[in-house]
């Protein structure tokens, strides 16, 4: 039962992620043909200015699946009464401070960042990105309840449908009010997202939603305790967007901001694919905390088995048709934007494989390690990012993220098997090494292939050649994949039971 359930809520994730994928694809394709790659530029750099209200977070949008799932373990109800009053009130209150502050800051700051001409649209969309942001920030916690519960599924349709809602909003609101009218679209998302999860949690848990006061200053205490060790990653990470368009936009203009809020948005995205079906062990771990936890590591080698087999699928794919994506979602052959998706994906291969131990350690709630490779990133992107910029423009800004990223990848990664004692080739075998080895070649071969001919329209025999040999290779390793396999014998269940 608890196999099928994740199993369940892992497809569901990733059926979210590719609707919010979609919508976001044509959501950019849209804003770039209406209002223009600068303006897309501007919208970037204040959505990271506003996620400096993240501070007043303190971990518990993240903490509260842990503190869920614990005491919906134990059939505790009446904590998690008092759990979700305490956190929605602290949340609504140090948002609404911060959001303040930010706002008064506004004129201060973002003239470091954004051109003399586009200034007066951005601190004009500034109060209402704010408000979003406190709405998105309860919704937050509502909808991480639902996880915690091991509802995932139904946060992955509302998700799913407020994405849509956002685009049709942004498509009827954008023309009449330009930016102003996106981020319209994003306050109407963001109610919708609390009202419909408030009603599905309050379906499970009946009670559970309630406006009576309800504070508890022990409750508090716990996830205070917990959260500000959450908080402190939240706060590395809430610097890593905003230091790195602000580079982008100091070295490279708003131009190359916006060609990277696409890229990356695109390689975050199908990075989400996997990451979001992982991400449903949350629950689990902590649930297995409290009643079987030899079963945590036996979870984590499925699951950085399953992990890998994808991310080998997804990243060599991804690769392989940057440069088709840019031509056909920006209209032309962007140079800039197939690099960012390029070095990108290869630092997300990394990252992805890191996401097992990054889940496990917050449904074990030990979070130092986190915390250090945060702490690599805070220090490794704004030096190496201005050394970078200063030499390489725009171009070495992204690549001082990207090592950046990459560190604090390796950083989680090894320091679980060491804690764990769990050898590399527990987890990598050597059939997993060799499909590795036959994806690099055809990724890049592909890619290649594909960049000149829409470059100049030639064909290179010899790039085809070495990307058909690697292709039929990798097809072959596929079919003989054990995950592979797995999944047809499911895949066959399925259809026998229609």
């Amino acid at each position: 039962m608890q196999k099928s359930k994740i199993v369940f809520n892992s497809i569901m994730a990733i059926a979210q992620v590719v609707i919010v994928g979609v919508v976001y694809l044509v959501l950019y394709k849209y804003l770039l043909n209406t209002i223009g790659i600068e303006l897309l530029g501007v919208w970037s750099l204040i959505i990271a200015s506003t996620s400096l209200a993240l501070i007043a977070n303190f971990g518990i949008s993240t903490s509260i699946i842990k503190f869920v799932a614990t005491y919906h373990a134990r059939s505790d109800i009446e904590s998690l009464k008092k759990l979700l009053f305490t956190s929605s009130v602290f949340i609504i209150l140090t948002y609404s401070f911060i959001s303040i502050v930010l706002l008064f800051l506004g004129n201060s700051i973002l003239p470091y960042f954004i051109e003399p001409k586009y200034l007066s649209i951005a601190l004009e969309i500034l109060p209402f990105s704010l408000i979003s942001l406190i709405i998105n920030a309860l919704g937050g916690v509502i909808s991480s309840s639902l996880d915690g519960i091991q509802k995932n599924y139904i946060k992955s349709y509302i998700l799913s449908f407020t994405a849509v809602l956002l685009f049709l909003l942004s498509v009827l609101l954008t023309p009449n009010y330009g930016l102003k009218g996106l981020v319209f679209a994003q306050i109407a998302q963001g109610i919708v997202v609390l009202i419909a999860s408030l009603f599905f949690l309050n379906n499970y848990l009946q009670g559970v939603v309630s406006l009576r006061w309800n504070w508890s200053k022990k409750l508090f205490k716990e996830i205070i305790n917990y959260g500000l060790k959450m908080q402190a990653l939240s706060i590395m990470q809430m610097s890593f967007e905003p230091i790195t368009k602000g580079l982008l936009s100091k070295f490279g203009g708003l131009s190359m901001v916006g060609y990277y809020e696409m890229a990356s948005r695109l390689v975050t995205q199908l990075r989400s694919l996997i990451v979001s079906a992982n991400q449903v062990v949350i629950p689990v771990v902590a649930g297995a905390k409290e009643t079987n936890e030899g079963y945590v590591k036996e979870l984590y080698i499925k699951s950085f088995s399953i992990v890998l087999f994808f991310d080998i699928l997804l990243i060599t794919g991804v690769i392989i048709f940057a440069p088709l994506v840019s031509y056909l979602w920006i209209g032309k052959l962007i140079p800039f934007f197939v690099f960012v998706v390029i070095l990108n994906s290869v630092v997300v291969f990394i990252n992805i494989l890191s996401n097992p131990a990054y889940f496990s350690y917050l449904g074990e709630g030990k979070l130092n390690w986190l915390i250090y490779s945060y702490f690599a990133i805070s220090i490794l992107n704004p030096l190496l990012g201005f050394l970078l910029g200063s030499v390489y423009n725009g171009y070495g800004v992204v690549i001082a993220w990207n090592v950046s990223f990459l560190v604090s990848s390796i950083i989680i990664l090894q320091s679980y098997h060491k804690l764990n004692s769990i050898a590399l080739k527990t987890v990598l075998g050597k059939q997993d090494f060799v499909f590795i080895c036959v994806a690099s070649p055809l990724a890049s071969f592909g890619c290649l292939s594909l960049y000149r001919y829409l470059l100049n329209y030639t064909v290179d025999f010899i790039f085809i050649t070495i990307f058909t040999l690697c292709f039929i290779v990798f097809v072959a390793l596929l079919i003989k994949n054990k995950n592979f396999k797995t999944l047809l014998q499911h895949a066959k269940q399925i259809v026998a039971r229609k």
